[in-house]
């Protein structure tokens, strides 16, 4: 069992997580179900795709001239008011001005780069939570080990899932296109890859 530094006062809403992570150096953190979990660190790859995922997300929305706007780790998004994740990047649609919250107001893709430790709460839990968001219609993870995304898709009342390895993804609302190869730049092929 990981301890935390700072410990966390107890059980804590959303809120008061988001307001206890602006005061103290927390590191990676989420809240889930009231409870501070320390998340995993991050290997090199994971780091890297995570960093061209980003890029291609920041670059289709300057292309397409959108008001929305990716981040990669630290900003919350809050399903409930007792969970707080942490995504890898999201991308927030918000016309909000106030660059002092933690959180997400407007969320609408969310990535997950799949790591050993966090691959079944990625693929289980966090599918289902993320889509209690209203405003998140899109949701990828992405298996950079045997470079696989699996995109779900809000449509009406379904959540539809795609697989690429390779291709175009299309993302819409915002309305943008990623090229999953920028994906996997800088990446050195696996044996049987391309």
């Amino acid at each position: 069992m990981t301890t935390l530094s700072p410990t966390p006062p107890g059980r804590m809403t959303a809120a008061e997580f988001l307001d206890w992570a602006a005061l103290e150096d927390v590191g990676r953190v989420e809240l889930v179900d009231g409870e501070v979990v320390a998340m995993a660190g991050e290997t090199r790859g994971h780091a890297s795709v995570k960093g061209n995922i980003a890029r291609a997300l920041d670059r289709a929305l300057n292309e397409k001239d959108s008001t929305c706007e990716a981040f990669i780790s630290g900003i919350a998004i809050t399903p409930d008011e007792t969970t707080a994740y942490i995504p890898d990047i999201l991308v927030d649609c918000a016309t909000n001005d106030d660059w002092d919250r933690m959180d997400a107001v407007e969320p609408v893709i969310v990535v997950e780069v799949l790591s050993p430790s966090t691959r079944r709460k990625d693929l289980v839990e966090k599918l289902a939570r993320y889509f209690d968001v209203p405003s998140i219609m899109h949701y990828l993870t992405v298996d950079w080990g045997a470079r696989r995304v699996v995109h779900h898709a809000r449509r009406g009342s379904e959540i539809l899932a795609t697989i690429y390895g390779q291709g175009e993804c299309r993302l819409d609302p915002p309305g943008i296109v990623l090229d999953v190869a920028d994906f996997w730049k800088g990446m050195p092929a696996k044996e049987g890859q391309k």
